[in-house]
């Protein structure tokens, strides 16, 4: 049943491609929804009110209507010019800057509903929530062969665009999509929800009864396709319900092992920057014979200082050198006898290999 499924999907993408070329060519390239009230907006604004440039596009042609500072003389200057134009759509054009694109692979499965499972995984392969950025996808490829669905992703954080949106809503717009610029790539369109207003419904209402007389037939003939695609969808979410909680438990125990490796590189990083006491003291009480007892150990950036006593402190170099951990010891004072005693005074210093 999946298979037929697969081939069904198959037929219908080459059917729509068939449509698609019917299309004369002078016509292909256009995009209708380029019509309406496009807000560009230079520069993210940052503690200072925005400054925007309005544009009326239809019918293939682009009006500039104006530059707007946001502030008060700005806003009511921007306001008399939009309530000019009437209603229609409104876009909000982004700075380069603003638009953020990454490559999403998902199974193969999830293409019944791909905007779904990205909702799931925003967390995951994003440092946003879905509930932070708005965000919108283009399918780019279907590897078959490797059951993979590789997606585009396009988002921008809301954080930095509310202030925007509450100024261009005192100037009586409403944004209904963002558009971001790509350079050397074409523009990505992110649709914003909102209620429709009163005339788009009746036309979209006038629509639907329209392709619904057309589309009849096709629709019968299709049926049993569509009612398949939605017992697979429902089964994705059911699976995606009980492998969520899962999934957050694996990831809480990946961030945790993350910080642990991290906090031992730290301490790794350090100890091979200024050395490691505990080795040094061991290396020196091994080497040092058992007449001879140290008054200081100085360790610092791998630079060690010894200075005591021993009955034969001349030979203490010699022995040094013999490890292979210790390298260019040697006495920084001349070796002296303490009084009242046997044993010599000495001061050596040498430099412990990493």
């Amino acid at each position: 049943m999946s298979t037929m499924f697969w081939h069904a999907t198959e037929f219908l993408d080459w059917w729509w491609q068939r449509l698609c070329d019917l299309v004369p060519p002078r016509w292909r390239g256009r995009d209708l929804a380029q019509a309406g009230l496009f807000v560009t907006l230079d520069r993210l604004p940052a503690g200072m009110p925005a400054s925007v440039r309005l544009s009326l596009r239809r019918k293939g042609r682009n009006d500039e209507l104006g530059r707007f500072v946001l502030d008060e003389p700005g806003t009511r200057a921007a306001s008399r010019v939009a309530a000019a134009q009437g209603t229609g759509p409104v876009v909000l054009v982004l700075p380069g800057t603003a638009l953020l694109e990454r490559e999403a692979i998902l199974p193969l499965a999830a293409e019944r509903d791909p905007g779904r499972v990205l909702q799931y995984e925003m967390d995951r392969i994003t440092p946003f929530a879905a509930e932070e950025v708005f965000w919108n996808w283009t399918i780019e490829c279907r590897d078959r062969a490797r059951g993979q669905l590789h997606l585009r992703l396009s988002l921008t954080p809301k954080a930095p665009l509310q202030g925007l949106f509450a100024a261009l809503s005192r100037i009586g717009l409403a944004p209904t999509a963002l558009e971001g610029r790509i350079p050397g790539g074409p523009n990505r369109r992110i649709a914003l929800n909102r209620p429709p207003s009163r005339s788009e419904r009746w036309r979209r209402r006038a629509w639907v009864a329209g392709a619904a007389g057309c589309a009849g037939l096709a629709v019968m003939a299709g049926v049993q396709p569509f009612v398949q695609q939605t017992l697979a969808r429902n089964d994705i979410e059911a699976r995606i319900a009980a492998l969520r909680s899962r999934v957050e438990r694996a990831e809480a125990i990946r961030r945790r092992i993350a910080a642990a490796e991290a906090g031992g590189d730290v301490l790794s990083a350090e100890r091979a920057r200024v050395g490691d006491a505990l080795q040094a003291i061991a290396v020196v009480t091994r080497l040092l014979p058992d007449d001879t007892y140290l008054t200081d150990f100085v360790l610092r950036r791998r630079q060690l200082t010894l200075s005591g006593q021993s009955t034969a402190a001349a030979k203490l170099i010699a022995a040094l050198s013999a490890e292979a951990t210790v390298r260019n010891a040697a006495f920084v004072a001349p070796i002296t006898r303490a009084e009242g005693s046997h044993a010599d005074l000495f001061s050596i210093r040498a430099e412990l290999v990493p």
